[in-house]
């Protein structure tokens, strides 16, 4: 059995909610679900997008319900939550995707970055789990994704922003791991390194503040990396049916964290050689 299909098996009612869905990693997993089988809730801010990527689901054969959803409202959740109990009576998977990428040097960045990057990496996962953790419960088990990023593990030099609000959304997973349990509701926390995706298309994040050595660098890795969302998706999907709490899709993902975990001294120290050399994903050249 693959692990679309023991999840299939696992929430026969086959109903997922995603945040962020019509573009990137969000679309590959809203796709992916559909062509297995289950209904899927497109929720994102773009009612154009949104209808885009029902068209495309239903096209395929697929169950499609069309939500916009700012992430950075709390009644735009509250009623996505009202509009899926309506529809299908509860939920068995919410994954939390939507998020914007910021950074910059601490003393450069103004407050308003702040709360950019904490609004929508963090108190939008907040908020959605807070949210539909009663529809899950009431379904008598579920299964709550949050996509996080490496950087809330790893800490690279000029993303604050982004490694703060990463690295919460890692300790919310965390803690609601144990914390649900008991209610036959499952977590699994994405922590992706860089990989093909609309993160930095100016098209559709016109105003946010990525800028700096690290910023220019990950563009580079983007630009040139091999991975795609596709891979994130799949990596994600059979840690989701093995019951994981970590997904790290990638070898350097890997890596880093086990030396990190082990070493952590020996590793803030190869980082800031690094950083200080420009090199790896600190190379700012063009």
């Amino acid at each position: 059995m693959d692990a679309m299909q023991r999840l299939r098996s696992r929430y026969p009612q086959q109903r997922v909610l995603i945040t962020g869905a019509t573009s990137g990693l969000g679309e590959a997993l809203a796709l992916r679900f559909a062509a297995a089988g289950f209904r899927v809730a497109v929720a994102s801010r773009n009612p154009a997008k949104v209808q885009a990527t029902v068209a495309q689901i239903e096209q395929a054969g697929g169950q499609a319900l069309g939500l916009e959803l700012d992430v950075n409202k709390l009644e735009d959740f509250e009623n996505a939550r009202v509009r899926v109990e309506e529809a299908w009576d509860g939920l068995d998977i919410l994954i939390n995707n939507a998020g914007v990428v910021t950074g910059g040097k601490l003393k450069d960045l103004g407050l308003e970055v702040w709360k950019q990057s904490l609004d929508t990496d963090l108190w939008s996962v907040i908020h959605g789990c807070r949210v539909f953790l009663p529809l899950l419960e009431k379904s008598g088990a579920g299964h709550i994704v949050n996509v996080a990023s490496a950087a809330g593990l790893l800490n690279g030099p000029d993303v604050a922003t982004y490694n703060v609000a990463k690295a919460g959304v890692i300790a919310l997973s965390e803690t609601l791991k144990v914390e649900l349990a008991s209610l036959n509701i499952d977590v699994t926390v994405s922590c992706p390194t860089v990989f093909k995706s609309q993160l930095l298309n100016p098209a559709g994040h016109e105003g946010d503040v990525f800028e700096g050595t690290t910023a220019k660098g990950l563009a580079n890795e983007m630009a040139t990396t091999s991975i795609t969302s596709d891979h994130v998706a799949e990596s994600l999907i059979k840690a989701m049916a093995r019951g994981r709490l970590y997904d790290i899709p990638q070898y350097d993902g890997k890596i880093q964290w086990l030396l990190a975990r082990l070493m952590p001294e020996t590793f803030r120290k190869l980082i800031l050689y690094m950083y200080r050399q420009r090199l790896w994903v600190f190379n700012d050249r063009e």
